[in-house]
């Protein structure tokens, strides 16, 4: 049987993810490369080919929409920047750079929406045409999103309306903009990064800084330690829970569901920031930095504080460029409460097209407005009962709180469905301690062993990030002698290596940010 070229496509799709070994390979030898040529020119365009060719072993048959996309973003900021010609008429050129600009972001925005909710779009034609919609829902049915298009639509968004307010100067180098937004390490899953960020660290000719080299590989080493050992781990019994929660008895396996909810939120968060710390590690290399994306979120205090915590470059992109927009907090309660929940809303749709992601988005809109309330409240209470707000008991029950809270929004996110969403949540509390001896929770695709690596797993992710709000605990691994420095280097390696999963039911290489 003959192997077409398709199928090496394929194949090499699988396996050039940010977790297996031959992603490091060719890491190694891009980085080497890189450095060896001579000038930025042929640096970029050597960058250009393997991030587009990157994303061309990912998404072969979808590359044409990412370029179109950035096209579409070149050329608006171009003639939104006409604007800065002291020649033109003023009335005129604000017309002209309204137009582009609202026409640029409604083409952007009709794009992802297409792509994103083509199968509802389809199901709706055919029930509003009957047979006359069968012709439109072949099509719609053909239209599968590429990977990452939901993060370089926002990424292009902010770039057209950062030159339409002046706060960038339109990009001129067409090669310098699509390599911005296909930049391998950020074109996936993020972080959103602003272009202009990206152009100005691509443009200058990065010197080889072993310092550099150095903390780009403890962030990659900690990305797979979090995605390896936990992510990963967690994932077996978190599918199993999932996938049927209904046939979990309430009165009998209730506790399963708050344990598998409780995994999943650890799941996410590791898969997550993994993914994160392996490419902002790998963009250190080339010299490239990326923002920061998480910062410790589980040890957060309340929910506001929460979402200045997770997925950072996402928030400040709806506070940027929605909520802002929609008058931000310089409007009344109402209105800001109201915007609050637009935000939300928003992140919702931007995630799933599923019921359950609105739900999931409006939850956290009302633990935020909540919040608002409530906090007179909160402050009147504290203060008759004489409670220590930066005592350790307030603390350690402010972000037990807020993880729970959290942790019941993540059912919507992660049920199939949001009638699965809800029967958890009414279920998930319900004190069932027998599941821990009676074999219950082995019996969803992990043994005790597993689960106890994924715990010490978990602890020690935990540890090395409230260390972390204290001290620069990458810069002090770095200061160390170099015995001891190598010791650890080696003992992470092996680490990953001997506890890590992979393969099987784990597949390692889908990170669950993919599909948003």
């Amino acid at each position: 049987m003959s192997t077409s070229p398709a199928d090496y496509l394929g194949a090499l799709a699988g396996i050039v993810q940010f977790t297996t070994w031959i992603y490091l390979v060719l890491l190694a030898l891009a980085v080497i490369s890189y450095f060896a040529l001579p000038g930025v020119r042929t640096r970029t365009a050597w960058l250009l080919f393997l991030s587009l060719g990157f994303y061309g072993l990912i998404e072969p048959k979808r590359t044409a929409v990412l370029l179109v996309m950035t096209g579409i973003a070149y050329g608006a900021g171009l003639l939104i920047g006409r604007g800065d010609r002291a020649d033109d008429d003023p009335d005129a050129t604000l017309t002209l750079r309204q137009a582009a600009l609202g026409g640029t972001v409604v083409l952007l925005v009709a794009g992802l929406a297409l792509f994103k909710y083509a199968a509802q779009l389809s199901a709706g034609g055919v029930a509003l045409l009957g047979g006359f919609g069968d012709g439109m829902a072949a099509i719609l049915s053909a239209l599968i999103m590429p990977v990452g298009m939901s993060f370089w639509t926002f990424q292009t968004i902010a770039y057209v309306v950062d030159v339409y307010r002046g706060d960038t100067k339109p990009e001129r180098n067409p090669f310098l903009f699509l390599l911005a937004v296909s930049f391998f390490p950020v074109v996936t899953s993020g972080p959103i990064t602003k272009v202009q960020a990206l152009t100005e660290q691509l443009r200058v000719r990065h010197r080889f800084d072993y310092a550099q080299m150095n903390s780009g590989l403890l962030l990659i080493g900690r990305g797979f330690f979090k995605k390896l050992i936990v992510a990963d781990r967690l994932a077996p019994f978190v599918n199993s829970v999932y996938s049927s929660p209904r046939s979990h008895s309430a009165s009998t396996d209730g506790l399963l569901l708050f344990v598998a909810s409780v995994f999943f939120a650890i799941q996410l968060y590791m898969d997550f920031s993994g993914y994160t710390d392996i490419v902002r590690g790998s963009a250190r290399l080339f010299g490239v930095e990326l923002p920061i994306n998480f910062r410790a979120p589980y040890f957060a205090r309340s929910v506001r504080d929460f979402w200045r915590r997770w997925h950072i470059t996402l928030m400040n992109w709806l506070r940027d460029y929605v909520y802002i927009p929609l008058g931000g907090s310089r409007v009344g309660s109402a209105r800001r409460y109201f915007n609050l929940l637009v935000v939300f809303a928003v992140s919702g749709l931007w995630h799933g097209t599923g019921w359950q992601y609105l739900a999931w988005g409006l939850l956290n809109g009302f633990y935020m407005v909540a919040g608002g309330l409530l906090e007179p409240v909160n402050t009147k209470v504290t203060s008759i009962l004489r409670i220590d707000r930066d005592s350790l008991a307030h603390r350690v029950f402010q972000t037990t709180l807020t993880f729970t809270l959290v942790t019941i929004a993540w059912v919507f996110f992660r049920a199939q469905t949001l009638g699965d969403a809800l029967y958890i949540v009414a279920r998930m509390f319900s004190p069932t301690l027998w599941i821990f001896n009676n074999g219950t929770l082995l019996k969803q695709g992990l043994g005790a062993t597993e689960i106890a690596i994924a715990v010490i797993g978990t602890a020690v992710v935990f540890l090395a990030e409230w260390l972390s709000l204290r001290h620069d605990m990458l810069g002090a691994v770095r200061r160390q002698p170099l015995l001891y420095r190598w010791a650890l280097y080696y003992a992470l390696i092996f680490v990953v290596l001997v506890f890590g999963a992979y393969g099987g039911a784990y597949n390692a290489a889908n990170f669950l940010y993919f599909k948003y």
